[in-house]
């Protein structure tokens, strides 16, 4: 009997120093820096410990952050993928608990996913979108983690419900604002406990499991001191990228950043903005590039028409060049008619002189044809342009012309004529053209 009550009390022993183990186990710090809801709960303060207690199962309240760069994450454990961070002394709306992970309402700055194919975008609110099919997943979204592998699901939307779309289309998806039903968790160790939330008009989400067909809710209302302040500027920042997108799709010459600019601008100068003043930062590049690739295009639009205006010009002067070439050509010969010395006393033979601008003999000129009738004193001195054969007379070895035509002309128009044919012409120069010749030794020549 005492052998059992011996080994009864072993048992007993035993039991007791593995107690102790665990519980020593359970109190080593976290190695390697473990995220802070990873590693083992900090020494809670009775009042914080005693607040919790109070508060179970009485959602949803008003907490504070107590650790800093807390990871909000898509679903109650470590093995859900982060969805940024929160920082002390952030404020929150806790709306349940699951294990040790309380379940939240979406920050400022959050954005879920959802499939594109099944929103269709009101035509006059182009930020709207309405959702055209029943149970339509909705995911919970994270910067650093792309649309088609974000596979936590915060809710389901049904037919008709509508979200707010941030930005264009990436990929098959729309970045959306968190709809109704929508959260994120967090370690509930480093959630304080301020004040019950029974004032606030909202609901708590439901699990996507759980939404029930055509089920529409209100839109909570955001208490002033739920979230941290930086993360507002967020939303500040996608409305920026959104109007930048919807400028981008403008005509070249029709786009205008300079109110986005300015927006990004002053975002990125704000020193309390948080992650929204890196981002802006770094869109004002973007926007810069668009601005240089519009100059660029405006400048050579401007050499284009400048270029047009020269081309115009050059094909005006080459038609005006041509008129007067053609006008010129409609003469055999040009210039100042006068009387003959030498034939002017044979009645046999009618010749008459052609003078160059000098007043020196170009051709002899004999009327036949339709103009061997004409009265030619009135032409005297005038210039002529005329229209016949050329050859040489025989007689003189001077030119001639046999014309059966002769009109006066315009001195601007005699001009071009003259210089037309002047630059056609293979006839001597000046000092080496003859004068006209005289059967009379005596007789001066013209």
């Amino acid at each position: 009997m005492k052998r059992i009550r011996f080994y009864q009390l072993a048992i007993i022993l035993s039991v007791l120093m593995s107690v102790n183990a665990l519980a020593a186990e359970e109190k080593r710090p976290a190695a390697l820096g473990a995220p802070a809801e990873e590693a083992a709960p900090a020494t809670v303060t009775p009042a914080i410990a005693e607040s919790n207690v109070a508060v179970e199962n009485k959602f949803p309240f008003l907490g504070e952050v107590t650790a800093a760069d807390l990871n909000a994450r898509s679903g109650p454990g470590t093995n859900f993928y982060s969805c940024g961070k929160i920082g002390m002394p952030t404020r929150v709306i806790v709306v349940g608990e699951k294990f040790s992970w309380s379940q939240i309402l979406p920050t400022p700055g959050s954005f879920s996913w959802i499939f594109k194919q099944y929103v269709q975008v009101d035509s006059n609110k182009p930020e709207i979108g309405i959702v055209n099919s029943d149970n339509v997943r909705v995911y919970a979204g994270a910067d650093d983690r792309d649309a088609m592998i974000s596979d936590s699901v915060q809710t389901t939307l049904n037919k008709n419900q509508k979200v707010r779309l941030i930005g264009q289309p990436v990929g098959d998806y729309y970045k959306i604002a968190p709809p109704e039903g929508a959260s994120l968790w967090l370690s509930t160790q480093y959630i304080k406990f301020l004040r019950k939330a029974d004032g606030i008009d909202m609901k708590a989400p439901i699990p996507a499991a759980e939404v029930k067909p055509a089920a529409s809710y209100a839109k909570p209302n955001v208490v002033v001191d739920q979230v941290e302040p930086n993360n507002r500027f967020l939303e500040q920042y996608y409305v920026f990228t959104k109007q930048l997108e919807d400028e981008k799709a403008k005509p070249l010459a029709d786009q205008n950043y300079v109110a986005i600019r300015a927006g990004l601008e002053a975002l990125a100068a704000d020193k309390s903005a948080g992650k929204a003043s890196e981002y802006a930062q770094y869109t004002l590049k973007t926007v810069s590039r668009y601005e240089l690739a519009q100059k660029s295009a405006g400048m050579v639009s401007n050499q284009k028409s400048a270029l047009q205006k020269q081309l115009e010009a050059i094909e005006q002067e080459r038609q005006e060049k041509k008129a007067k070439t053609v006008k010129a050509n409609r003469f055999s010969l040009i210039g100042t008619f006068k009387p003959s010395a030498v034939y002017n006393d044979r009645p046999d033979i009618k010749r008459y002189l052609v003078m160059d601008e000098r007043n020196m003999p170009i051709s002899y000129a004999e009327p036949v044809g339709q103009a061997a009738g004409m009265e030619l004193k009135s032409f005297y001195g005038k210039k002529v342009g005329l229209n016949g054969q050329l050859s040489t007379d025989a007689m003189s070895n001077f030119a001639l012309i046999k014309f059966t035509e002769i009109q006066v002309i315009e001195d601007e128009e005699a001009e071009e004529a003259e210089a037309s044919q002047s630059a056609q012409s293979d006839e001597p120069a000046e000092a080496e053209k003859p004068s006209e010749p005289s059967e009379d030794p005596n007789q001066p020549q013209e």
